[in-house]
């Protein structure tokens, strides 16, 4: 689902897998923690990101459960926090940074 910002706001595009074509692909998507938290599903949504970025670059990426318009890029100011309930896709010079949840 694509987002358009307004003025003092950036564009969002959304991506999101149904619980239930999860479960019907066998993909463990719930591990105990709140909102349906898997490092598993994490990694594969970053991986995502990643190769969505090497085609169309973006400013910032966030994964976990609900996250769309939960930070931004300019807040971040290219540094991930210390301690991280989503994970970030966050552009550097070298290459794209995946910084998993932590907490």
């Amino acid at each position: 689902m694509a987002i358009r910002g307004g003025d003092d706001s950036s564009d969002w595009l959304d991506y999101y897998v149904p619980t239930g074509a999860l479960d019907k692909a066998g993909v463990p998507y719930w591990d105990g923690r709140p909102f349906y938290r898997s490092a598993v599903l994490d990694d594969w949504l970053a991986g995502v990101g990643t190769a969505t970025f090497e085609r169309a670059p973006f400013s910032l990426g966030v994964i976990g459960w609900e996250v769309s318009g939960c930070t931004d890029a300019a807040t971040l100011a290219g540094r991930l926090p210390q301690e991280r309930g989503i994970g970030y896709l966050l552009p550097q010079q070298e290459g794209l940074l995946y910084g998993a949840a932590n907490d």
